[in-house]
């Protein structure tokens, strides 16, 4: 296309309006560009058992159960929670959802929890590196989360039997526009949980999400049992990364969350 346009200009004859229509199919052709993206599907115990991302050039994601029944917007950096309800899409912005959810929280049993999501942060934690492995066909490094196979309840330290937890991250450029989409998502599930953990056990989760994301994107994980199992580029329909529906009010939200009517919760089951 661009070695068209330049001959085109070298030649004495050309015209004005033989230029504008190269301008314009270029146009169309830069355009079409901008569509593409990456689609990337993992597998997972949890449900939904499967999470698809569908990620464009410029950062915007989508990301859900392939149903798409509940899932997640960011567009522009804003992130945006869709869910049905009484047969209809309704939106609301993450950051809405999780202060009406702190703002509505029982007192006691969110003391509860802070305490004890308190005492599992205090617990020494030491990310280890543990050598490469192959995933899928991937290439990427294994991380131990020392000491976050200790959690606490009302009678005192449980250890995990399985051990400390790992992830596996991949540095291959085919990934790289996945990393930053996951990390965002990961994150943007502590919504509808922050307000039950004391702010230093919310603090290591980022911490801890933000060190692997700065290695590579994330392939494995014992967490759920997590595994990136395909990964190719698309072109991304704009109409899969558009608001289905104005968001909600934080008023109206508020009054869904007390009613007990709240279609909003984690895409990922706890």
């Amino acid at each position: 296309m661009f070695d068209i346009l330049y001959g085109l200009l070298l030649q004495p004859s050309v015209t004005h309006s033989s230029i504008m229509r190269l301008l314009i199919l270029l146009l169309a052709f830069l355009s079409g560009l901008a569509q593409a993206g990456i689609r990337a599907v993992y597998e997972q115990d949890a449900d939904p058992g499967k999470l698809v991302f569908e990620i464009a050039d410029n950062g915007d994601f989508r990301a859900g159960a392939p149903d798409g029944r509940q899932y997640r917007l960011v567009i522009g950096g804003e992130a945006y929670q869709v869910a049905e309800f009484e047969g209809r899409p309704v939106v609301a912005r993450l950051g809405d959802i999780e202060e009406v959810l702190r703002a509505n929280a029982n007192g006691v049993g969110r003391g509860i929890m802070r305490s004890l999501t308190a005492l599992a942060a205090a617990t020494p934690q030491r990310i280890v590196h543990n050598g490469p492995i192959e995933v899928n066909g991937w290439r990427g490094e294994v991380y131990n989360v020392r000491g976050a196979e200790w959690e606490f309840d009302r009678f005192g330290p449980i250890r995990d039997p399985q051990g400390a937890p790992y992830y596996v991250v991949s540095r291959e450029p085919a990934l790289r526009q996945i990393g930053p989409a996951v990390r965002t998502f990961t994150i943007g599930e502590l919504a509808f949980g922050r307000h039950l953990l004391a702010e230093s056990a919310a603090r290591v989760l980022v911490d801890t999400m933000d060190y692997l994301a700065a290695r590579g994107t994330l392939i494995e994980s014992s967490e759920n049992g997590l595994q990136l199992m395909q990964a190719e580029q698309a072109a991304i329909d704009p109409a899969r990364l558009a608001l289905p529906a104005a968001p909600l009010s934080r008023e109206a939200l508020a009054t869904l969350v007390r009613e007990g009517r709240s279609p909003f919760q984690a895409i990922v089951a706890p």
